[in-house]
């Protein structure tokens, strides 16, 4: 018995997804389970100030500490974070990525300093997104990596790719909160709902 042609399985499979999923996008019947970017922004926001306080509880030496993950440390984890909501927002989405130089993560001496950084440029994602229409939010911009690559993505797209990556590293925290026997913070919508709460705008 051969075997299957997958990719005469898989074709099929996508064209109906995509199909079923720009349905979904103009029914107004779903838009109420379409999640905004303010929405998105303001739960991995809340999220990520809870991982940042509980690491402020912990000894200095083994938030810097080296345990061999993405970015080494907890505290260059945290930083990454930061940072990337930093680059994107202020610039790639307007266009200034030749502008763009960050703080070297050994500069941080305390969590104190890493949270200055954190309210700063939180305070910047703010009256940025206070200042989005849906004009803005289509407009096509270029994301280019350290490696070269190049995208072409909407601002929409740009704010969903930095909350992904806030989602990808409050894992990686969990995992080496667990490995040193720290309960991390609850990081579920149920506890962190932005619709649940009044959003304020610096």
């Amino acid at each position: 018995m051969g075997r299957p042609n997958h990719t005469s399985l898989k074709l099929p499979y996508f064209r109906n997804g995509w199909l079923i999923f720009r349905r979904i996008l103009v029914n107004p019947v779903f838009k109420q389970f379409v999640f905004s970017v303010f929405e998105l922004y303001e739960y991995a926001a809340t999220v990520r100030r809870k991982f940042v306080e509980k690491l402020a509880t912990l000894p200095w030496s083994e938030v810097e500490k080296n345990r061999e993950a993405s970015f080494y440390s907890m505290k260059n984890i945290v930083l990454h974070m930061i940072d990337n909501e930093d680059w994107i927002v202020n610039y790639v989405i307007p266009g200034e990525l030749h502008k763009y130089v960050r703080r070297k993560w050994s500069e941080y001496k305390s969590m104190d300093e890493v949270i200055a950084h954190l309210n700063e440029v939180e305070a910047k994602t703010r009256r940025f997104l206070f200042t989005l229409d849906d004009k803005t939010l289509s407009k096509k911009v270029t994301l280019k990596l350290q490696s070269g690559e190049q995208f072409e993505l909407s601002v929409g797209e740009c704010l969903f790719q930095s909350f992904t990556e806030q989602l990808y590293h409050m894992g990686e925290l969990i995992a080496l909160m667990w490995q040193i026997n720290i309960e991390p913070p609850p990081m579920q919508w149920f506890y962190n709902n932005p619709r649940q709460k009044a959003t304020n705008f610096d």
